[in-house]
């Protein structure tokens, strides 16, 4: 049996100087990280690495329509229909004014996202307003992520919501043929948005407003995809989105199942870690690595040690690289390699401090 365990956020992005782990208690993931061969790529995008598990390769991912058949109201549409329903995300944000940059929040489980009473009432204001676009929709019971089945294909290249969180938007307007149209029809939206009696009530009430919409992952599901394992774990829409198009039934991750008989290949998707480390939430990052190595990690290591795992993978996708750790049964021999801390990783992974000059400045004349 082998375990392929995808972790994006384990390598902590803050700032080297950081030590993020200190009197953290991680020997199973330091004897993991010791004992296995290590491979560090560089960045490459979260969804296009886990497209990639399913085969997709180069060019726009259709992440909209797999993040949909990834909910768990996912429509018969998504899948059927000549020619393949096109398909948005139309996800709810914040914009806001930082200094003379706008910056985008999203509306993530914990940070007051509308309720099933607002995303009907807002919702219902964009199709009638924007019929022409195609139909606004949210799954329950998620309200923070909306679909935008559309009436015509488009072509542009529109940036996942991910890579815009907390940063300025301009570098991530739409571009490509249609980027032009979508930026105009984004700027429509924030009017119609603005001007809603939801947003002046939760405005009035000092709760954030849904004063935008990102639009990212245009297209049609793909043909039949090919699974990496015949099992997959994972929460994450886009991923259960792809193990459907695959033919699979995805599951909820759990250690236990994942490592009970009978034996299955399983590639396991776990996003705990992932938001804390986008939003630099030290405190929330602990916390969820404490849980993933008492739940994960230590199991892991223990089936390896016992042969009862004749391999596990692990895949740490991050902001500046990817590590890749690979153990077979032959790492449980290895016990002259000493564990190395997750500290000792991300310190060898920084990087380098910026030179100083060598010159002084030149003086005004």
């Amino acid at each position: 049996m082998q375990i392929h365990l995808v972790l994006p956020g384990l390598l902590w992005p803050g700032a080297p100087a950081i030590s993020p782990t200190a009197g953290l208690a991680l020997p199973a993931l330091s004897r993991l990280l010791g004992r296995g061969e290590q491979q560090i790529a560089d960045f490459a995008p979260l969804d296009r690495q886990l497209a990639a598990l399913f085969g997709l390769g180069e060019g726009e991912l259709p992440l909209a329509a797999l993040r949909r058949l990834g909910e768990a109201d996912a429509p018969v549409d998504v899948t059927t229909g000549e020619p393949p329903a096109q398909w948005l995300c139309a996800d709810p944000v914040h914009l806001h004014f930082a200094r003379d940059r706008m910056l985008l929040s999203d509306f993530p489980a914990e940070g007051d996202p509308p309720d099933a009473a607002e995303t009907a009432a807002l919702l219902a204001s964009l199709n009638d307003t924007f019929a022409d676009l195609g139909r606004f929709e949210a799954p329950t019971p998620t309200p923070a992520r909306w679909y935008l089945r559309l009436a015509a294909p488009t072509e542009a290249t529109l940036y996942p919501l991910n890579d815009v969180i907390g940063r300025p938007i301009a570098p991530f307007l739409p571009e490509g043929r249609d980027g032009l149209i979508w930026q105009r029809t984004m700027n429509e939206l924030q009017i119609v948005l603005h001007n809603h009696p939801v947003n002046q009530a939760r405005e009035a009430a000092g709760r954030r407003t849904v004063n935008s919409l990102w639009l990212w992952g245009a297209g049609a599901l793909p043909g039949t995809l090919k699974a990496p394992q015949p099992r997959v774990q994972a929460s994450d829409p886009l991923l259960r989105g792809l193990a459907r198009a695959a033919g699979l039934t995805p599951a909820e991750p759990d250690p236990g199942a994942a490592l009970a008989a009978p034996a299955t290949d399983t590639l396991v998707v776990l996003d705990s870690l992932r938001r804390p480390a986008l939003q630099l939430d030290l405190d929330a990052w602990r916390a969820a690595l404490a849980d993933v190595e008492t739940r994960w990690f230590a199991p892991l290591a223990a089936a390896l040690d016992q042969g009862r795992l004749a391999a596990l993978t692990l895949s740490a996708p991050g902001d500046r690289h990817t590590l890749s750790l690979r153990l077979g049964r032959q790492a449980r021999w290895k016990f002259w390699r000493r564990p190395q801390p997750l500290d000792a990783l991300l310190k060898t992974l920084a990087p380098p401090p910026a030179a100083l000059p060598t010159e002084p400045p030149p003086e005004n004349p």
